[in-house]
């Protein structure tokens, strides 16, 4: 079986464990209201109902309402899908006969190194099975979201050289 666990880490490196969100909403922390946060999936494999291999880290960077809640919009979730549905499947052919200008792909949400740590630390105090994995996990997804992001902008530059 697999499983999800939903992560906020606060700009004081505060991580606050996060219900999974129910309509796309999420449920509010009173105490992060108003501010920026590193929200963070993690999926997991389980054994025995309980998580025991981690599988990927998802990031993103969200503004908490004065509640302190998150509602996944539908421009959020085009935003999500924005560099995917823009480049995802385009070749620099395509991309040079559009009539409007062409766009630049959004940057990954990656974390800071700080928050890495942060991160780490949780795991391992709190879900020491996922922690082991951690580092490796990490490092490989923001390596590829970086790699991902160099091959959109590289996309674009030969698209511009064919217009």
């Amino acid at each position: 079986m697999s499983g999800s666990r939903w992560l906020y880490i606060s700009n004081d490196l505060k991580v606050h464990k996060v219900p999974n969100p129910k309509n796309s909403k999420f449920k509010p922390i009173k105490e992060l209201a108003g501010q920026e946060v590193l929200k963070v999936l993690l999926y997991y494999e389980t054994f025995e109902k309980k998580p025991s291999k981690l599988l990927l880290l998802e990031f993103d960077r969200v503004t908490l309402d004065s509640e302190g809640s998150y509602e996944l919009t539908q421009k959020e979730m085009e935003k999500a899908l924005y560099n995917f549905n823009q480049f995802g499947f385009a070749t620099p052919e395509e991309l040079a006969q559009q009539d409007e200008p062409l766009s630049l792909p959004l940057a990954p949400v990656l974390p800071t190194d700080q928050e890495k740590k942060t991160l780490y630390k949780y795991l391992k105090e709190n879900i020491n099975t996922l922690s082991h994995d951690a580092p490796y996990i990490m490092e490989e997804r923001i390596s590829a979201l970086k790699r991902i992001h160099k091959e959109h902008i590289e996309l674009i530059k030969k698209a511009v050289k064919l217009k």
